[in-house]
């Protein structure tokens, strides 16, 4: 009588059935963000899975929401903080920590992750890919010596690229060298769908009144978001809807920026209209409790907040940056140019005050986020993806009813 197999999971495996991949992802912090909620997204999905084992690398030591998360999952997580990029005593102990945990494949997220994902997962022979997550790399804001080094981990032998949409995959062709990348468009969880009754729970929290019109901003305070826009437009929102209050969530991370935006708003008379709600662990709460999805972006790529909201019911108004459009197409969602507050504050203005709007395109954005962007589908495509790259196809068998991306072809955007 033959002995049952176990997974690195302990999950009992059938006797003839492989061993499971031994999977690493890579992220930079997991602070607040897109592709920090896909590593935690991903984690989910896959956790119980007797085909895999997840180790998730971050390159900080930071305590966080995300990180907390990620570890109820039970996911096996290496913290790898360092004093920068090229600190060579953080790069011998992500080397030691893919070696000792046997990783066999290699996912990184953002520009450090990938860097030194690509340069260790070439010295251990080990398969890589990464994920670019917008249309404009960070690379074009870092000092040369470290843009150097990014490129030329990007255009290493055997690194594999998966783009999340379209227009990331067009704007990434300048930076990614000779190869083109796979799109694996972004996805949401029902996980973030707020559980009945947080709306009304929240918004008694936040003060909020039933007459009020909640315009929530999920992201980062960043120059990437144009915060200073979103004001501008929502001072111009106020005047003809004054039952309006705009919610930010997301750390200040820069805290100049910060301290720009509270002395704009002072400037503007926005007063107690305008909440900075910092970094929240219930942001599927927040979007519950809110009623218009904003945002100001002068970039995106396949901005992850709007899935969420979406999934979540709000009607967003944003920018036509990045997948946007393509996200957004035929939903009654209005996009309006980028940098140009007055046409944001006239959208915002246009979805509170037409009759119907905000309810129609709010039941058409949630199917959609819970239709074609389903997590399902998003992390099959990803494991297809994996073993047509990897040295290993024996741990994956490919669902019929879900096609693996197509590798891209190089393309420069006009």
């Amino acid at each position: 009588m033959k002995a049952a197999k176990i997974d690195l999971q302990g999950h009992a495996l059938a006797v003839d059935d492989p061993a499971p991949l031994r999977l690493g992802y890579m992220i930079d912090t997991l602070l607040t963000g897109g592709a920090e909620r896909l590593v935690l997204t991903f984690a989910e999905a896959v956790r119980g899975r007797a085909d895999m084992s997840l180790t998730v690398f971050v390159l900080s030591d930071l305590e966080t929401p995300f990180l907390q998360r990620l570890r109820d999952t039970g996911t096996k997580v290496v913290l790898l903080p360092g004093r920068n990029l090229v600190d060579l005593g953080r790069f011998r102990r992500l080397v030691a920590a893919l070696r000792a945990h046997r990783i066999e494949y290699l996912h990184a997220h953002l520009a450090s992750s990938s860097t030194l994902g690509a340069y260790a997962a070439r010295l251990l022979g080990i398969p890589f890919i990464t994920t670019i997550h917008n249309v404009k790399p960070s690379v074009r804001r870092i000092r040369p010596g470290r843009r150097l080094l990014q490129g030329i981990a990007m255009r290493l032998p055997g690194v594999n690229k998966i783009a999340v949409g379209e227009a990331v995959a067009v704007a990434a062709a300048g930076e990614i060298g000779p190869a083109g990348c796979r799109v694996v468009p972004n996805a949401v969880s029902e996980n973030v769908v707020a559980p009945f009754g947080a709306r009304a729970r929240l918004r008694r929290e936040l003060g909020l009144g039933d007459e009020q019109v909640a315009l929530v901003c999920v992201g980062a305070i960043i120059g990437q978001k144009a915060h200073e826009v979103l004001l501008d437009a929502f001072a111009a929102i106020r005047a003809r809807a004054p039952q309006a209050v705009l919610l930010l969530v997301g750390d200040a991370r820069d805290a100049l920026r910060f301290e720009a935006l509270l002395a704009q708003a002072g400037q503007l008379g926005l007063g107690d209209e305008l909440r900075f709600l910092g970094m929240r662990s219930d942001i599927p709460e927040v979007l519950a409790a809110s009623d218009i999805f904003v945002s100001a972006s002068h970039w995106e790529g396949a901005p992850v907040s709007l899935l969420e909201a979406m999934a979540n019911g709000l009607p967003p108004v944003v920018t036509d940056v990045g997948e946007n459009a393509l996200v957004l197409e035929g939903t009654g969602a209005i996009l309006v140019r980028p940098r140009d507050p007055e046409a944001l504050a006239r959208g915002v203005l246009e979805m509170i005050e037409t009759k119907g709007l905000a309810e129609r395109t709010a039941h058409a954005v949630r199917e959609r986020a819970l239709g074609r962007y389903g997590v399902a589908t998003w992390v099959e495509r990803l494991l297809a993806i994996y073993a047509e790259t990897g040295r290993r196809s024996d741990w994956h068998r490919a669902r019929p009813d879900v096609p693996a991306p197509r590798l891209q072809p190089r393309r420069v955007p006009r």
